[in-house]
């Protein structure tokens, strides 16, 4: 039995062909995640793991599964069961990196994908992250795929900003108090607005917790305030925290929570500037600096 394994969706495809085969160099270790694959077809080839391997030395791959009725997309995952064992293929084509099969137009946009610029790759890469580990990814990309222009940089988004103070604020100890009352702090990705996403292109903002009484507790309420992109907006809604608690004691330690939170929120953007100055100064810095260089050198 021979049984191919497609991808579940358009997220899952990029980020397989991102991870495993954008930089693919032949008999470089292969590792495709099951998460990020379903099954899409089976049928019988008539050959066992090892015929079958022999055979796509000498012969099309995709010839041999048109020929058995079933059509194999490039990252496709291909199992072969004999009853006993089952065996693993990765579908690759080592002669350029894209889609290639029937659909000529799906292949022409997949094409078009992998001339794409590392920076582009690397944004779309990084969007597929929650709130809760954006910075995490940006850093790794920072490290590995870093920018070639002084001019491109990976922003945050507000869910991410907030996220970033949490964590910056456990790691100096600073929510052991707060969490032990806490029922939940959410980034505000979870509201699903069409605005939550967008990135923080400015800087001139403030990090602004409320505290306050709500029908099932005390609520931290995070807000940027200020200038933080430029839509004109002067207020974004960037994470909740919540504790079920309504005594003095449980204010006390909300209203100590939003001190720390303030503190950490301004040490986290002035540390990463760059993530949040605006195009255009990014543009006149870069000019300025060709300049000067240019000029040195007359």
């Amino acid at each position: 039995m021979c049984r191919v394994y497609g991808f579940v969706d358009e997220k899952s495809e990029f980020l397989e062909w991102r991870l495993n085969r954008k930089d693919y160099k032949p008999g470089a270790h292969i590792s495709p995640s099951e998460s990020r694959y379903r099954l899409r077809c089976e049928g019988t080839l008539g050959l066992t793991a090892k015929q079958f391997y022999d055979a796509m030395q000498r012969e099309s791959v995709e010839q041999t599964f048109s020929d058995a009725g079933m059509e194999l997309e490039y990252g496709e995952v291909i199992e072969i069961d004999d009853g006993l064992k089952p065996y693993y293929f990765y579908y690759l084509n080592y002669d350029r990196l894209g889609y290639y099969g029937r659909c000529e137009e799906r292949s022409r946009f997949y094409a078009s994908r992998d001339e794409q610029r590392q920076f582009r790759h690397s944004k779309q890469f990084l969007d597929l992250f929650n709130d809760w580990d954006r910075e995490r990814a940006q850093l790794w990309l920072e490290q590995n795929f870093p920018p070639e222009k002084p001019t491109e940089v990976f922003r945050d988004t507000g869910g991410s900003l907030f996220s970033s103070v949490i964590r910056r604020a456990k790691a100096n100890g600073d929510f052991d108090r707060a969490g032990a009352i806490l029922d939940y702090y959410l980034p505000c990705e979870h509201e699903g607005g069409r605005h939550e996403g967008v990135k923080l292109t400015a800087y001139e903002f403030d990090f602004v917790p409320i505290v306050n009484y709500g029908c099932e507790g005390i609520y931290i309420d995070c807000y940027l305030k200020g200038k933080f992109d430029e839509s004109r907006r002067c207020s974004l809604h960037v994470g909740t925290l919540k504790t079920l608690r309504r005594d003095l004691e449980a204010a006390k330690i909300m209203g100590e929570l939003c001190g720390a939170l303030m503190h950490h929120a301004s040490e986290y953007v002035n540390q990463n500037l760059r993530r949040y100055t605006p195009a255009q100064e990014l543009e006149a810095e870069y000019r300025q600096k060709d300049a000067g260089e240019a000029g040195s050198h007359v």
